[in-house]
């Protein structure tokens, strides 16, 4: 791992992140004190399931990682995809139990890792700042419950995960991105779907003129049309909209 070189333009960079630029100085110092950057090649594991932790927490800077769960018959299913600036692994922080789940970077990535022990010490001296720690878990659990919750249609469900993707599961919810890195088996993955399924549901949601398909890649052409898409089924019960 190397140090920080530049902390004053890493911090510039992390503020597009909702949860970092939500707080306060002290505590970004906080983050960055003793945090180092690691490179990871395609494919490289940056954890596994079950791994005591050694880091606080984490961050994707360059790159993207692919958080993935082992199934029984030897295959993987694909949880989530996290590009820049989300942080993750704040369920070990607060539990101080192992890693859960396996976290593999799927192209060239660099990722912010905090050390565990220098910064749960700090934390523990500035015990007010735990619940920016719990702000940060509990902003990933409202995406989960509305996951889980995920009523309709192959074609609605996609469309209501192809917006959260675009929000960054929350991380850009001021910022979304309209280019998504995702490729068809990476959404069957998600979805617990088929290719082929998935397939027709992105060609009937292109056919509506919400997206493009390129290769392994996504263009959003309307946003706010994918998310009335997504909630066309729920139009009666505004307490399931996203």
């Amino acid at each position: 791992m190397n140090p920080l070189s530049d902390t004053d333009s890493l911090m510039t960079t992390l503020d597009t992140d909702e949860w970092f630029s939500s707080c306060s100085l002290e505590l970004k110092q906080g983050l960055l004190r003793t945090a180092r950057l690691q490179r990871l090649g395609p494919g490289e594991v940056l954890y596994r399931d079950g791994q005591l932790a050694q880091q606080a927490l984490f961050c994707v800077v360059e790159g993207a990682v692919r958080i993935c769960s082992s199934l029984q018959n030897g295959t993987t299913s694909l949880l989530a995809y996290l590009e820049p600036c989300h942080w993750f692994g704040d369920i070990s922080l607060i539990d101080s139990g192992p890693y859960v789940h396996d976290s593999v970077a799927d192209v060239e990535s660099r990722i912010l890792c905090v050390p565990l022990q220098p910064f749960t010490q700090w934390l523990d001296q500035n015990p007010r700042y735990w619940r920016d720690i719990a702000r940060l878990s509990i902003n990933k659990l409202r995406v989960a419950y509305q996951v889980i919750a995920e009523p309709g249609a192959l074609q609605h469900r996609l469309a209501r995960r192809l917006w959260l993707l675009a929000h960054g599961f929350g991380s850009r919810a001021q910022r979304p991105s309209l280019h998504l890195s995702v490729s068809q088996e990476d959404l069957a993955q998600m979805m617990g779907s088929t290719r082929q399924s998935i397939n027709a549901a992105l060609a009937r949601l292109e056919g509506l003129g919400l997206l493009k398909q390129g290769y392994k890649s996504i263009e959003i052409s309307d946003l706010a049309g994918l998310l009335d898409h997504a909630n066309h089924l729920e139009s009666n019960n505004p307490a399931g909209r996203i």
